[in-house]
């Protein structure tokens, strides 16, 4: 599969080129917006092609008219889209020398301090979402159609907008287009980002059928998890350095770079279980004599024509949560899952089941790397998740807010040393990643 990013940019007129979307206010460094719209689109594409399991991409793909080609141009494509809501004077205000040189490409805007608090009515979501939904609706869609393929922009930072903002946000188009002589070249730079990125990421050819498809809503959540993810690598400085470069490098060297710094392991993808369930026991959990209920689990989940949910009930100590990961595990090679969830009432019942599930992970055939997470609030007093996360540790930069810049960091203290090794991957942490109040453990790699 290719994945050098596009040279689409080099079309864009003068004014589409001065528009920004990243700023350091320590080093003076910026990035443009066409750069971070192609950054995640490559990201995209490596996240569909080499990580997200096939479960997730087949959800997709089943939506869509075209299948897995489909769903592959949809996710790079909104990924590359996602920020267009930063193409409008709200977002562009805010850092006076990079506004000014879009003042001079013929893009009038107010000041930050002339928009004062009214300018919260246009986080740039919000605003993408709008811009998305316009242009798709100048192309014959419906709203209704074009709000559900849009979300995944609107909400790339985490929560989609409710009515109420697009309500406020309409009463102040100021914020999208700057009135007066400029207005039309407001729209043209968004128009025509929107129509280059249609054209280079190859959909211009596939809304008109998208159209008629009604994108139920958990496609709407991978969707949005996949652009996120993207615009989280994306928006890393350490993997995709800001202008100007200490060292330029080509587009192609910037996206293999960052996808080899950022070491997401592949999905957990197992083979159908050969062993018979004595085997399978003694080999995943080390139990020699095997429980009726364990053989008579292992049984139905194999003969069950379309895996689904299996309720296990008994008494205590009779193996139900062995019995449990040995069904997840012939679950997920039939269905091609690309983790396993595991979720407990309680911290200390999720602390004591951590070790246990560690082991059934290592147990598992195959040398690749395996990520886990414990994921409740007390998690980092665990040992062994202490270990995990050490083993797992990088640096990290969070995603931009609007005027709002945050930075998460750790360092990295030792390379994994084994291909089996389970590591807590970075990415499984972390603001918006997980479920930092309850007690659940998230086992597996791969699941967005």
């Amino acid at each position: 599969m290719q994945h050098d990013t596009p040279h689409w940019s080099t079309g864009l007129t003068p004014a589409a080129r001065t528009v920004w979307a990243k700023h350091d206010r320590r080093e003076e460094k910026w990035l443009q917006l066409w750069r971070h719209m192609a950054d995640s689109a490559a990201m995209a594409a490596r996240l569909w092609d080499e990580w997200t399991p096939h479960n997730v991409s087949k959800l997709v793909a089943d939506s869509l008219p075209g299948g897995d080609d489909d769903g592959r141009r949809l996710v790079v494509w909104l990924a590359a889209v996602h920020d267009i809501g930063k193409a409008t004077p709200a977002f562009a205000c805010q850092v006076d020398t990079l506004a000014e040189r879009m003042r001079t490409a013929g893009l009038e805007m107010r000041t930050a301090k002339q928009y004062g608090d009214t300018r919260k009515r246009a986080p740039h979501g919000l605003a993408g979402q709008v811009l998305l939904e316009e242009w798709l609706e100048q192309r014959g869609w419906s709203p209704r159609t074009a709000m559900a393929f849009a979300v995944p922009v609107g909400g790339h930072h985490g929560v989609p907008p409710g009515h109420e903002h697009f309500h406020d946000l309409h009463q102040h188009t100021e914020l999208l287009r700057t009135p007066g002589p400029s207005e039309q070249l407001w729209h043209d730079v968004q128009t025509e980002l929107l129509n280059t990125c249609a054209a280079a990421y190859g959909v211009e050819d596939r809304l008109a059928d998208w159209q008629a498809v009604r994108l139920p809503q958990p496609v709407q959540a991978v969707l949005s998890a996949l652009v996120i993810l993207a615009d989280w690598i994306a928006s890393n400085p350490d993997l995709f350095l800001l202008i100007p470069e200490d060292k330029p490098r080509s587009e192609t060297e910037r996206i293999e770079a960052a996808w080899r710094g950022i070491e997401l392991p592949p999905p957990w993808s197992p083979a159908a279980p050969a062993e018979t369930p004595e085997e399978l026991f003694e080999a995943r959990f080390g139990i020699s004599e095997i429980r009726p209920l364990q053989e008579e689990a292992v049984r139905l989940a194999r003969e069950t024509p379309d895996p689904g949910l299996m309720i296990i009930e008994a008494p205590m100590g009779e193996g139900k949560a062995e019995a449990a990961l040995a069904v997840a595990e012939i679950f997920a090679s039939r269905t091609r899952a690309g983790g396993c969830f595991v979720a407990l009432p309680t911290r200390a019942t999720a602390n004591a089941m951590y070790g246990r599930l560690r082991n059934w992970l290592s147990n598992l055939p195959g040398n690749e790397v395996r990520t886990v997470s414990l994921a409740h609030s007390k998690a980092f007093l665990n040992d062994d998740f202490a270990r995990d996360m050490r083993a797992g540790a990088r640096t990290i930069a969070a995603v931009d807010l609007d005027g709002t810049p945050e930075s998460l960091r750790s360092v990295r203290n030792d390379r994994w040393t084994a291909a089996s090794e389970l590591v807590a991957h970075q990415w499984l942490r972390g603001r918006k990643k997980g479920m930092p109040r309850s007690a659940v453990q998230r086992a597996g790699a791969g699941t967005p």
